[in-house]
């Protein structure tokens, strides 16, 4: 698993999504509300990074071709959220990854300067896929992502081991 690169966003606009629910009204009038599922969906961030030195907007771009354009997953450093007083809006690492929504935006704006505009989307993680301070972690049952990877084991085979300092 991968960061974001460590630049902090010139603009940043947050959309906080809803728990995923539905409405059924009876033939009375009355209605019933479900709610389908514990974590927000559809948060997404619009950020904008004007003026970037021509070797952070190549960090961008390296990001993105990493993360295979729009289909993998990353988390975000404190950076993008630096100017928040408490807690940011989404914890850096907790039940939610982001993806790119589409490829990034780059504006050449002046000699050596670029602007560049994303859109990021939160994509909901199950927390049994994931172990934060997985050092020793054990090798069952089986975890898709592993934080602070440290020692853990190697088998089974992880998909995504994130810090994977020392591991096996």
């Amino acid at each position: 698993m991968s960061f974001f690169p460590a630049l902090a966003p010139s603009s940043r606009v947050y959309t906080p999504g809803d728990v995923p629910s539905a409405r059924q009204q009876a033939l009375s009038g009355a209605v019933t509300g479900y709610r389908l599922g514990n974590r927000k969906i559809a948060q997404t961030l619009q950020l904008v990074f004007s003026h970037l030195v021509e070797s952070d907007m190549d960090l961008i771009k390296a990001h993105f071709i990493d993360r295979k354009g729009t289909f993998d997953i990353f988390y975000l450093p404190a950076e993008i959220w630096g100017d928040y007083a408490g807690k940011p809006p989404v914890s850096l690492l907790s039940n939610f990854a982001w993806r790119y929504v589409a490829e990034p935006t780059i504006t050449d704006v002046s000699y050596d300067r670029f602007t560049v505009e994303l859109d990021l989307q939160a994509i909901p993680i199950n927390t049994g896929d994931l172990v934060f301070d997985g050092l020793t972690a054990s090798a069952t049952p089986a975890r898709t992502y592993t934080l602070e990877a440290g020692g853990a084991s190697a088998t089974p085979a992880r998909d995504y081991l994130i810090i994977p300092t020392g591991a096996a």
